[in-house]
């Protein structure tokens, strides 16, 4: 007990220092009271109470936790939970610990605990969790992670022998194997056809053969990327049938649709977003949280955390969003290109250790989209560790070059971005720069004007 309650003054005073100093916080408290107390992650989730909730997949998974957190408070219920996102068992740690008191003794109804892929086994190590919810599956870091088969395996042995109840994207044909594969119940949410389908994805590499027997699998339509309504003509593996499914969905501003008939309505943008929003419906809804409850707490849910977060600075709207892989970036810019107005677009691309090394992944991302007539791309300033080579993949997508601007200084081309002539700007980052990148624009919120600096175009070699 008194290694426990060391612990957890220890990790709170680095919490304390570290956001003084205008950090996070998030990750080394976690680890020094680990390594004082290598069972505190365990003792602290045993004070819960109802359940605990873990969320992955590769993208959307912060959002979706976001929301259904803020689901669970309007509904009255006390949760602990990794709302900045550090989801790595050090990062987790430091969400109990800043959540409980000196002793160790407080309680709550929910975890909900945001994790990484990789990191699902030894979370449930330490955790004894209920519900594991899954977004999605899409390249991400390849040399980090590997193939996603290594990936999705890891998650399924994590989860064999465990008394979870899986949430599954009904539209993802990855996940079509896991009741078999890990003989856990599962529960699904997906949608109904939409006006934004296709029936053709010339982009997607993944979901083309089958989970169960490997033959390719047919496509009746395509949401995005490889969610979408699939069929394996040899073995019949198709779309489980949904729990919780998307009607009449509508992106013209923000997000509105039908989930089960029940009305949802958000500021959020985006396709990729419509299903973090129905992902979060499904959950809570599964939990018992009433219609109404639900609706309200998403209908006032704003972007945070760089997830199209938006600022005001100046008399110009700045929206912040984060990019790590290509169906990722895909679909950012076509929520930006949703948006009519003319826009100073930002692209941070850094290749730190969080972001992967390789950076091949931009050149599988469709930034031809860029270069469309209508996109209304005013300035395009490419920043971070590797401007240059946004600058170059942004030359080779057909972006006029005279609009192509190199500023690797984050803090500078932030502001030549918005000093731009376009009527609002789009801040797209890498996540080891989207802290800063946040901090920066946070700071800027104060300044009464952004003036346009000198341009410094990227020349036609």
């Amino acid at each position: 007990m008194l290694r426990t309650i060391l612990a957890i003054i220890a990790a709170k005073i680095i919490i304390k220092l570290s956001r003084r100093f205008g950090n996070q916080g998030t990750v080394m408290a976690g680890r020094v009271a680990r390594r004082l107390d290598p069972g505190i992650l365990r003792k602290l989730a045993g004070r819960v109470e109802k359940q605990i909730i873990i969320i992955t997949g590769t993208n959307g998974k912060t959002t979706t936790s976001n929301m259904i957190a803020q689901i669970l408070n309007a509904d009255g219920h006390k949760i602990v939970h990794n709302r900045a996102g550090a989801n790595m068992l050090n990062g987790i740690t430091t969400a109990f610990i800043g959540a409980t008191n000196l002793t160790g003794s407080r309680s709550w109804d929910y975890a909900l605990l945001e994790t990484d892929e990789a990191n699902v086994a030894p979370l449930l190590k330490e955790v004894d969790a209920g519900v594991l919810l899954v977004t999605n599956f899409f390249r991400d870091q390849l040399d980090r992670y590997g193939e996603l088969d290594y990936t999705i395996g890891l998650i399924k042995e994590g989860v064999k022998g465990r008394r979870l109840r899986l949430w599954l994207n009904a539209d993802d044909p990855l996940m079509s194997s896991f009741p078999q594969d890990t003989g856990l119940p599962c529960s699904y949410y997906g949608f109904d056809e939409t006006p934004y389908d296709t029936l053709e994805n010339h982009n997607s590499r993944e979901g083309r053969y089958c989970m169960l027997c490997g033959e390719e699998i047919e496509y009746l339509r395509f949401h995005f990327a490889q969610l979408g309504v699939f069929r394996c003509p040899k073995c019949g593996n198709q779309n489980p049938e949904p729990d919780f499914v998307a009607t009449d969905l509508q992106l013209d501003q923000g997000i509105a649709m039908k989930v089960n008939e029940i009305p949802i309505k958000s500021p959020y943008q985006g396709f990729y977003n419509a299903y973090n929003l129905l992902a979060a419906v499904a959950l809570t809804r599964g939990l018992g949280v009433r219609d109404a409850v639900i609706q309200e707490a998403l209908a006032r849910f704003q972007p945070q955390a760089g997830r199209m977060e938006r600022f005001s600075v100046g008399e110009r709207e700045a929206t912040l969003i984060l990019v790590k892989n290509p169906t990722g970036f895909n679909q950012s810019l076509q929520a930006l290109l949703q948006d009519g107005r003319s826009k100073n677009l930002f692209l941070a691309l850094n290749d730190n250790a969080a972001d992967g090394r390789d950076i091949s992944w931009i050149w599988d991302a469709d930034l031809e989209v860029l270069a469309e007539p209508g996109a209304g791309i005013t300035i395009l300033v490419c920043s971070g560790l590797r401007s240059g080579d946004m600058a170059v993949r942004a030359k080779y997508a057909g972006v006029d070059s005279g609009v192509i601007e190199i500023e690797s200084d984050l803090e500078a081309g932030i502001k030549k971005t918005l000093g731009g002539t376009g009527q609002v700007g789009y801040i797209l980052s890498t996540y080891t720069a989207l802290f800063q990148c946040r901090k920066i624009l946070l700071g800027m919120q104060s300044e009464p004007s952004v003036k346009a600096e000198p341009r410094r175009a990227y020349q036609k070699s």
